[in-house]
């Protein structure tokens, strides 16, 4: 049985924001982001340029338009936003020839740097090649609590924020420095929940102020005995 296609029972509300790769039959690639021409008519790129990809034939049943060979769905702006090449770290995407990849590192270069991307083989990009670069859309806690960011750092969210933000470092040689906005963290998702609990830790004398810091933070985050921290993964 052959795979369905990623456009079959798309709602119509949510076909604007996808970009595509369509071969033509003609031989020709294009790429561009899915907009709507009239209602049922759906172009990749500008609709000026005519370049339909897509024709519904209903609520959520779509048919590729004839000179249209295949489809593919590079990215969604549902699920990814735009950012920068120069802020891009292990995580993120590019796309690059019309083909998505996941970030594993960035390789410094004498002339231009390299994504270096996780596939089987560790293919490298020269950043000049990336067409965008992208990161997933997540959203920032806004629960109260403790979290361990990307680095494996640990962090608590006060119950009130202070000018800077309301993001605290628990991290002993960080403590006392002002507090992080959630802009600030966003740049060190995810985010994971986090476990604390309070004692009298046997192999550390710095569990103390550590966990006078938790309280002091945190006063209303009830935390149950122990002496380990934990992630929520």
């Amino acid at each position: 049985m052959s795979e369905k296609p990623w456009y079959e029972g798309i709602a119509r509300n949510e076909i604007e924001g996808k970009h595509v790769r369509a071969v033509m039959d003609s031989g020709t690639v294009i790429e561009g982001r899915l907009a709507f021409w009239g209602k049922w008519l759906v172009t990749a790129g500008s609709p000026s340029e005519g370049n339909y990809v897509l024709r519904g034939i209903g609520e959520s049943r779509w048919l590729l338009t004839e000179n249209v060979e295949s489809l593919e769905l590079v990215w969604d702006e549902h699920d990814w936003g735009l950012i920068d090449v120069k802020d891009l770290h292990h995580g993120d995407a590019v796309v690059a020839n019309g083909r998505l990849y996941k970030v594993s590192a960035i390789m410094p270069g004498s002339f231009y740097s390299q994504v270096l991307t996780d596939t089987p083989l560790g293919q490298c990009i020269p950043v000049y090649l990336v067409s965008c670069a992208l990161r997933r859309k997540v959203n920032v806690p806004v629960k109260p609590g403790f979290y361990q960011d990307r680095l494996g750092k640990f962090w608590a969210r006060s119950v009130k924020s202070t000018d800077d933000g309301p993001w605290w470092s628990l991290e002993l040689d960080s403590l006392g420095q002002p507090a992080k906005s959630d802009k600030d963290m966003a740049n060190l998702m995810p985010l994971t929940p986090a476990h604390f609990a309070v004692g009298e830790d046997e192999e550390s004398d710095d569990a103390g102020p550590f966990e006078g810091l938790i309280q002091y933070l945190m006063p209303k985050t009830s935390i149950a005995g122990g002496s380990t921290a934990s992630t929520g993964r």
